[in-house]
């Protein structure tokens, strides 16, 4: 797990972070409706909506009995959940349906909730509010295994159009099918760089294993791939774009196994349960991206995957072997040559007193790496001479002793030295390095 200070605290969150998203931006992510709306409009998957009361005519003229399996019924304003009934299928007799936790509802039930919902039970201002009807999500067969009620769904908090943290939440009969922690779902940290779940929480505990109902024995928490995770990383950014007074917001997809990512809703104060799934904290992370100049959707997710990637595929797959690295050891590099990909194999320096990985100009430049699209940002800094300079900071993608590390690296004038490329600590976790 990350230092306290790396931790983002509830104050620190509505002090800082919250303050960042304007009062329009609030508004439309405080009302499931107006977001469904505003995403379609901008381009961006939402489930089908079938119906929408604003007033208890609508509820009783409505044909309920004509609604198939698989909606959901949902207050515009709500949080935490509340107040969402989730209709898994048909029941024997027409017009009546179970929900998701095995109840079996009628029509008389189900405009009795909305007249409730109308009323402003479950609006978290208590004030009247409206209701929809929109389709259930046809549950990726990736994550049927993992679930015997509800649908699981990703959260990615994105910060200046950049993902800085995500996890996958499984609903449980203790969450009655609900994607929610508070109530009993179980959360998996995900990591930005693969798709590949890390880590476990349940309760506010850690767990390493959670049940698979197609082998039916407990499995490890880490190693599990969610389809789609480009796709998904892509579509929360592409959220923020549609509502630019959304600066710090968290975004709730669930994968259909035909559509792939579907907004669900956003969060304009999200939870920080995230970080314990994840072991890691928001703060840094939040801090690293504040003052970055994200040029399109595509450069927001390599700043992610580089920054933020923990490579955890080659823990997940390693077999216990600890690799032992010499002070110059031989890597190889992902490059360009004519616009294609190549892998260029040097000697590098391992040089655990060096935090960030660096790179020389020159080779940097010949390999294709300073395009504009791979340079992340500039590092400002002042020379032994009082002169400020600006180093580029890019995307690298190397191997050392076959293992994939993807991360960012300074490119700096190293033509005097012996090696043209330096491996800092940040880069060298599961390593042990030989000392002369």
């Amino acid at each position: 797990m990350s230092g306290y200070a790396d931790i983002l605290t509830k104050n620190l969150r509505n002090w800082i972070y919250l303050k960042e998203n304007s009062a329009y931006g609030r508004r439309i992510a405080n009302s499931k409706l107006r977001t469904k709306r505003v995403l379609a409009r901008n381009g961006v998957s939402v489930p089908k909506l079938i119906a929408v009361f604003k007033s208890q005519t609508d509820v009783f003229q409505f044909a309920w009995e004509k609604l198939n399996d698989n909606f959901v019924v949902k207050p515009a304003s709500s949080s935490g959940g509340e107040g969402i009934l989730v209709v898994r299928k048909r029941a024997k007799w027409a017009g009546e349906w179970f929900l998701m936790d095995g109840r079996k509802v009628d029509i008389a039930y189900l405009r009795f909730h909305c007249l409730d919902i109308l009323q402003g039970q479950f609006n978290v201002r208590g004030t009247q509010d409206k209701v929809f009807i929109e389709e259930r999500i046809k549950i990726h067969p990736k994550f049927l295994r993992f679930t015997k009620l509800g649908t699981p769904d990703v959260r990615v908090i994105v910060y200046n159009h950049v993902p800085v943290m995500a996890m996958l939440r499984i609903p449980t009969e203790e969450s009655k099918g609900k994607a929610n922690l508070h109530q009993g779902a179980i959360g998996l940290g995900i990591d930005l760089a693969t798709g590949i779940t890390t880590y476990g929480v349940h309760n506010g505990r850690l767990i390493n294993k959670i049940y698979d109902r197609k082998r039916k024995k407990p499995v490890k928490i880490n190693g599990i791939r969610v389809p789609f995770w480009r796709k998904i990383l892509e579509t929360a950014i592409l959220c923020q774009e549609a509502i630019p007074g959304l600066r710090f917001l968290g975004v709730d997809l669930v994968l259909d196994k035909e559509k792939g990512p579907v907004v669900l809703e956003l969060n304009a104060r999200p939870g920080l349960s995230i970080q314990i799934c994840n072991r890691a904290g928001l703060r840094r992370r939040l801090e690293r991206v504040s003052g970055l100049k994200i040029r399109s959707v595509a450069h927001g997710i390599r700043v992610a995957q580089t920054l933020f990637g923990e490579s955890f595929v080659d823990r997940v797959t390693q077999d216990g072997e600890i690799k032992v690295l010499d002070p110059l050891e031989p890597v190889k590099i992902s490059g360009f040559e004519q616009g294609k990909r190549k892998r260029v194999e040097l000697m590098a320096k391992i040089d655990t007193g060096a935090y960030r990985s660096s790179i020389d100009q020159e080779l940097a430049q010949e390999l294709g790496l300073l395009r504009p699209d791979n340079i992340l940002y500039y590092r400002h800094y002042r020379s032994a001479l009082g002169r400020r300079h600006r180093r580029p900071v890019i995307g690298l993608t190397l191997w050392i002793k076959g293992r994939k590390i993807i991360t960012a690296a300074n490119v700096t004038d190293r033509h005097r030295l012996r090696t043209k490329i330096l491996i800092g600590r940040k880069d060298l976790k599961g390593f042990m390095v030989r000392i002369d």
